[in-house]
């Protein structure tokens, strides 16, 4: 049987998700960025003829930057209250594998007995 092995990080899949918001946050920052460069060279070429399109275009690309940027300070303040929670997190999540490898034992020792 091969030995068991305790890995402490409880927490890695906390970490994983506000990484993970974070780059869609910026991702939308990024795809924000090029669609405003590119309204932009549209709005310079096409002048008023497109204008009623152009405004509904806009909105919507600082309705993204907008979206981006909640995204952005929701991960901020998630990583803030994770930075100040992570000690009890640790605690609740080795006191959770303790529990778990003491039933495994017993359940073990049970068989055994069998």
């Amino acid at each position: 049987m091969p030995a068991r092995v305790y890995h402490p990080d409880h927490t890695a899949h906390i970490r994983h998700r506000l990484s993970q918001m974070a780059i869609h946050g910026a991702a939308g920052l990024i795809v924000a960025a090029g669609a405003a460069g590119v309204l932009a060279l549209i709005d310079t070429q096409a002048g008023d003829s497109y204008d009623g399109i152009s405004r509904i275009a806009w909105y919507g690309v600082a309705t993204v930057v907008g979206l981006s940027l909640l995204t952005l300070l929701l991960t901020l303040a998630g990583w803030i209250r994770y930075r100040r929670h992570r000690p009890d997190l640790d605690a609740a999540g080795a006191e959770a594998i303790g529990e778990l490898y003491a039933r495994m034992a017993n359940a073990r020792h049970d068989d055994d007995q069998r």
